[in-house]
């Protein structure tokens, strides 16, 4: 008799707490673990976010239940009033809590005290619904919990990023293996690129953008990145890499004018990467952006080798003391102009000895804008041995600190493409 052939699991994943919806804390963890379930089989179909309040969690516990074979819940699992998750989970499945020793025995050696002397609110922490398995956190006090309810398996660990990666690899991940055998392999990369307006990336990525396209492209941005996510599944790894490598090649070409990195979606990362493969150094003179760019840049492992000098030369003063910048210059065109950022860039190049020199200097706003200087108008300069080059841009309607942000992208990206021998774009 012909064994049934696995099937795919849906997955939901809940995340608790009323830091989570005040905006108090970023959640994180939902997204790293869609990132982890996929390469199993196990899709996320459906997410939810719930407060601190008994009923509303029970509600959540019972509507992912009825409709995905893996709930995976963070949240809720320590020891204070607000912390409602296992009695939530107990009422949604008519459990009653057991008392569990072997909990306090790890806890008091975690905490290296006797358990005699754990609070109260410890020991609360030790009841787990009847039926359930106890997953030990090796990494914080509030125990993993593994529950069954009819096909669903329920997941439950901490908020804490660090003991929830550290408690599914060490216990989620090897039952998932065991319990839904992935029916196909499905693998998946990304790409990012820059300076490319998101309406023409999906024009260019029709093609496998339809539902049931294999490989599947989809797109995200983030503060002007493009991210292209390429997902492709087939019944065995060699015909899945197969489609994924057709489908990255063809994002790769429609992208080409501004593909900066594959898996790694930083800019600063990837002008770190080209100048220091190139043997490449860098100085900035920034206004608007007041030292962002630089900063951004000095994030990157190793990058002392390649970054001189940063000059935050928000006032005019500091635009002729600082890079040379003539006050004739300043007084006929203007601290905002290519005239300024040409002399920003080759002044602070003759004053450092880089390779490469970039300057910002714009209307970040959300004063200050004229008609003709408006607020989002921004003026960079590359300087280089062989030229000066200064590139006019304008992003109306953005807020001061999209302008900034997006201003020291743009600075870093015309950064690596000279370091990589590129044109300035």
């Amino acid at each position: 008799m012909t064994a049934p052939a696995p099937q795919r699991a849906d997955a939901e994943l809940l995340s608790i707490g009323d830091e989570l919806l005040y905006g108090d804390i970023l959640d994180t963890n939902q997204a790293w673990l869609a990132q982890q379930l996929l390469p199993l089989g196990v899709r996320v179909r459906y997410s939810q976010t719930v407060g601190d309040e008994t009923g509303d969690i029970v509600a959540a516990f019972k509507l992912a239940i009825s409709r995905a074979q893996v709930v995976v819940v963070t949240g809720g699992l320590g020891p204070t009033a607000d912390d409602l998750t296992i009695e939530a989970l107990g009422k949604a499945l008519g459990a009653e809590l057991e008392f569990h020793e072997e909990v306090m025995d790890q806890m008091a050696a975690r905490l290296k005290r006797p358990k005699e002397q754990l609070s109260g609110s410890n020991r609360k922490q030790a009841y787990i619904p009847k039926g359930a398995a106890v997953l030990q956190n090796h990494w914080g006090t509030a125990p993993g919990v593994h529950a069954r309810a009819g096909r669903a398996h329920i997941f439950l660990m901490p908020g804490v990023p660090r003991e929830m990666k550290a408690i599914y690899a060490h216990h989620i991940e090897p039952v998932l293996k065991r319990e839904f055998p992935a029916p196909r392999v499905i693998l998946r990369t990304y790409l990012y690129a820059f300076g490319i307006p998101e309406s023409r990336v999906g024009e260019r990525m029709q093609k496998y953008m339809a539902a049931g396209s294999n490989p599947m492209v989809g797109t995200k941005v983030s503060d002007g990145i493009i991210g292209v996510r390429v997902v492709a599944e087939a019944a065995d790894e060699p015909a899945a890499r197969k489609l994924l490598d057709e489908g990255a090649a063809f994002a790769r070409e429609q992208l080409k004018e501004g593909l900066f990195a594959e898996d790694d979606g930083s800019i600063a990362a990837a002008t770190g990467r080209a100048l220091l493969e190139k043997k490449r150094t860098v100085a900035f003179a920034e206004s608007c952006t007041a030292g962002l760019a630089s900063a951004m840049l000095a994030e990157v492992p190793g990058i002392s080798a390649a970054l001189l000098e940063g000059a935050v030369v928000y006032s005019n003063a500091a635009k002729v003391r600082a890079c040379g910048v003539k006050e004739a210059t300043l007084a006929e065109h203007g601290a905002v102009s290519a005239e300024t950022a040409r002399e920003l860039a080759e002044g602070i190049r003759a004053r450092s000895g880089a390779d490469i020199a970039v300057s910002v200097t714009g209307v970040a706003g959300p004063d200050g804008g004229t008609a003709e200087k408006p607020v989002g108008l921004v003026y960079f300069a590359l300087a280089t041995a062989e030229r000066t080059v200064a590139l006019r841009r304008l992003m109306a309607g953005y807020d001061r600190q999209t302008i900034r942000e997006r201003s020291a992208a743009i600075a870093l990206d015309l950064v690596r493409r000279a370091a990589l021998g590129l044109a300035a774009e």
